[in-house]
């Protein structure tokens, strides 16, 4: 069987997973509703412009800070919500898990080892 082929199975166990089932329903059930939906899309914006703010190097507002803090207290409250990006943390911690086994084994790129001696030799050429 091909690395594809196990990939697609993969897939399908993922697809067949509760914790992914979980998920779709609980996504489903917060995306009927205006309101709910609205707080989450909200909040994940949110995140993602203040992310992009933190990659970028730039100190987060407090407005920022505020207004995220605002939205998570709401989140708190909106036990749909709440629930929904649980599971969506359990799904991606669950990506991330299965992400570490297949590549663990696999030796790819430049180990952190290698790049700090490159760096070392590098000190000792100056």
């Amino acid at each position: 069987m091909s690395v594809y082929d196990q990939a697609r199975r993969l897939q399908r166990k993922l697809k067949d997973s509760k914790e992914y089932q979980n998920y779709q329903e609980l996504r489903e059930k917060v995306m009927e509703k205006s309101g709910s939906k609205k707080m989450l899309l909200d909040y994940q914006n949110l995140m993602i412009k203040l992310q992009n703010k933190r990659i970028a190097g730039e100190e987060l507002a407090e407005g920022d800070k505020e207004k995220l803090q605002n939205l998570q207290n709401l989140i708190e409250i909106n036990n749909s919500v709440k629930k929904y990006l649980e599971a969506e943390y359990q799904l991606s911690k669950m990506i991330n898990d299965i992400q570490k086994i297949v590549f663990s084994e696999l030796d790819i790129g430049i180990s952190e080892e290698e790049l700090e001696s490159e760096t070392e030799e590098e000190k000792a050429e100056k």
